[in-house]
């Protein structure tokens, strides 16, 4: 049974990009801004969230603490996408509770491989 991927990213391109890399082998859902997408997490309670940092209505940063406290998604697997390339963005990231940090842009296979490392993790 495929497992349950949730992207939130506005920018439309890079999230259907993602859809594409990952949907053999994943069931897939987008959502284009911060408030849809902590909605839908809420919903589907997916296996992973893939998350834009800068995010329309809520950010990234945000949607990572409110998931982390929220007990029926605090397992979630959070990986953090961003065009940010500070170390102290990533570490603020991680600090926030994010499983992994990918930088824009990124090729398909490291999108994978970031996937299955944060899944065997």
């Amino acid at each position: 049974m495929k497992k349950n991927v949730l992207i939130i990213e506005d920018e439309e391109n890079i999230a259907k990009a993602q859809e594409i890399i990952l949907k053999d082998n994943f069931n897939v859902s987008i959502a284009f801004n911060g408030e849809e997408g902590l909605k839908m997490a809420k919903e589907l309670k997916p296996d992973l969230i893939i998350l834009d940092l800068m995010l329309p209505k809520i950010g990234g940063l945000e949607i990572c603490r409110i998931l982390r406290n929220d007990t029926e998604l605090a397992n979630t697997k959070i990986i953090m996408v961003t065009a940010k390339n500070q170390p102290h963005d990533e570490l603020r990231g991680m600090e926030t509770g994010a499983d992994d940090y990918i930088m824009k842009p990124f090729e398909p296979d490291e999108l994978r491989h970031v996937v299955e490392q944060v899944f065997k993790a």
